[in-house]
């Protein structure tokens, strides 16, 4: 099992799945980056469509696309968010939906498998999605931007892509890496958002729940904690500012050979 793995299996087993009990309001001027997702991948859907979803954790995001598809499969490498997505499926009755406990590097799928590939903040891995997508398939990415929890990282002085902010934009980059395999990059959309966490308390529930500042660890780090506090909160609440962005690709379709 990777770290990622393990994290994520702590994670499911103690808040029961990839979820978070923490309270914020928050602000979407860009639009909700989920929602669009959700909208794009079920419009790529029809009754007869495969989709492969790689690093599904516990299955809820997944789960709410799954209508629009015929087969769905989503792969993780946590057992521990497996299990919760299973109980997911189970409550919501979507029998079509398969979960496998996978390396997604080698899914074993045969070439052509899947109409749809998506990853939600997951694996990206664009020569294996190339090989298992159909000719005119389609791969949606979203991914954590370099701004994202800037100044959040730069107080702690670690995190997820840590002072990667002044280097080339890491949607750029996927992008870059989906077209080195054979795709044609179609949608490159980037979401800037605020949360607003009710209490210090929210925060720190919330930075247990996701590896935005790896190893966290509410004693040893309190001091950090403590300094961000009181540098951005605010009538809303303590702000933490966010950035993601969705990458979408299309495998070019068969070329039909000349009879000329």
């Amino acid at each position: 099992m990777t770290m990622d793995a393990e994290f994520y299996s702590r994670v499911a087993e103690r808040f029961g799945g990839y979820r978070s009990d923490a309270r914020s309001t928050d602000v979407f001027p860009d639009g909700r980056p989920d929602d669009v997702f959700d909208e794009l991948a079920k419009a790529l859907g029809t009754p007869d469509a495969r989709l492969l979803d790689v690093g599904c954790a516990d299955g809820r995001s997944l789960l709410r696309i799954s209508p629009a598809y015929g087969d769905v499969t989503g792969m993780d490498l946590s057992t521990s968010m497996l299990e919760c997505a299973a109980r997911y499926r189970a409550e919501a009755g979507l029998s079509h939906v398969s979960f496998e406990l996978c390396d997604a590097t080698r899914t074993g799928l045969p070439d052509g498998y899947a109409d749809v590939v998506t990853s939600r903040r997951g694996p990206l891995i664009p020569a294996e999605f190339e090989r298992v997508l159909r000719p005119g398939g389609v791969v949606m990415y979203m991914g954590i931007g370099e701004q994202d929890a800037r100044e959040l990282k730069e107080t702690f002085g670690r995190g997820q892509d840590f002072d990667s902010w002044n280097g080339r934009p890491l949607a750029e980059g996927i992008a870059q890496e989906l077209a080195d395999a054979g795709f044609v990059v179609t949608n490159n959309q980037s979401f800037r958002f605020e949360e607003f966490y009710h209490s210090p308390e929210d925060l720190d529930t919330f930075l247990h729940q996701v590896p935005i500042i790896d190893n966290y660890d509410s004693a040893a780090d309190k001091e950090a904690f403590d300094r961000y506090v009181a540098a951005v909160s605010v009538d809303q609440g303590v702000r933490l500012s966010r950035h993601w962005f969705l990458v979408q690709a299309q495998k070019p379709a068969a070329v039909e050979p000349s009879h000329s």
